[in-house]
């Protein structure tokens, strides 16, 4: 793909860092020659100093054949208005950094009205992702779907849990806790059980729930 990323802070390094290494083409833009020397030189990137909501600057950039630019300056209104004219102008697939909470109840609409691709904000997702930790610790990983209303969930079986030895199809019976047990990995192999699989200590196991459900499960092992 081809990418134009605007704004060479520590999120757009951290981009190109991560994009670059999947062989994707990227070009960078920036206002400051410092931060745009910073990339050139270390990662595998394209860049030129300019502003990303100046049409010219991103026709330089070649913004008509991109694939997809994604605009992470520190202003969360120069992001929006450089994915309106990129879109305009290129007819890619835009994502706009949005930091400020004021924004929060109406990122579906701004996505809407300006034909965005996605509204990221790093520091929500960050404190999202702390607060998930916080509320399933035992959890090895916690993935969120349907706007953060189902958890999927990796933990594993520890000695002493009321899983171990405990068959499937008496989960519920046992535990009260409305939740889908999808995978089990044990060793080497992925298991999906059936009513009659009992936990063993050391099982991986992947749950879906929905997010009050995960949380008295967790309590309750």
């Amino acid at each position: 793909m081809k990418i134009i990323i605007v704004g060479c802070g520590k999120v757009g390094y951290t981009l190109v860092e991560q994009l670059g290494s999947e062989d994707h083409d990227i070009v960078v833009i920036d206002e400051k020659p410092e931060k745009v020397s910073t990339i050139t030189n270390n990662l595998d990137a394209m860049g030129i100093v300019g502003n990303g909501i100046n049409h010219q600057t991103l026709i330089d950039a070649g913004i008509t054949t991109a694939d997809l630019l994604i605009a992470v300056t520190g202003d969360d209104e120069k992001n929006l208005l450089c994915c309106v004219i990129a879109r305009k102008t290129g007819h890619c697939q835009t994502i706009a950094r949005v930091r400020n909470p004021i924004y929060n109840k109406e990122i579906e609409f701004l996505k809407k009205e300006f034909g965005l691709a996605m509204i990221i904000n790093p520091e929500l997702a960050a404190a999202n992702e702390i607060a998930r930790i916080f509320q399933f610790p035992s959890a090895i990983r916690v993935d969120t779907f349907a706007k953060g209303h189902v958890e999927l969930l990796h933990f594993k079986v520890t000695k002493g849990s009321p899983l171990i030895a405990l068959k499937l199809f008496n989960l519920h019976q046992t535990l009260h806790s409305n939740v889908l047990v999808c995978t089990v990995i044990r060793g080497d192999k992925v298991i999906i059980p059936n009513g009659d699989f009992e936990f063993q200590e050391n099982d991986v196991v992947a749950i879906a729930s929905e997010r009050r459900n995960a949380i008295d499960f967790f309590r309750k092992i």
